[in-house]
């Protein structure tokens, strides 16, 4: 498991919406979440921006909600 995952802190659900994060090629700093990683998604709509690990567990998190597995 990615370190920055064990240190996160968890933002409410539903807050961080994975859609409207898109990737991006350029330096945007640190992820938003975690603190800890590089960010590597950004989202205009939520002014936010989070790492790999960060985003893959909003991807995951969504699917639960929704019955994915």
């Amino acid at each position: 498991m990615h370190d920055c995952l064990s240190k996160a802190k968890r933002p409410l659900p539903g807050t961080l919406d994975h859609r409207t994060f898109e990737r991006v090629k350029v330096e945007i700093g640190r992820c938003d979440v975690c603190g800890e990683r590089k960010a590597v998604y950004r989202s205009g709509e939520a002014q936010a921006k989070v790492c790999e690990g960060c985003y893959a567990r909003l991807v995951r998190e969504w699917n639960r909600g929704a019955g994915v597995r």
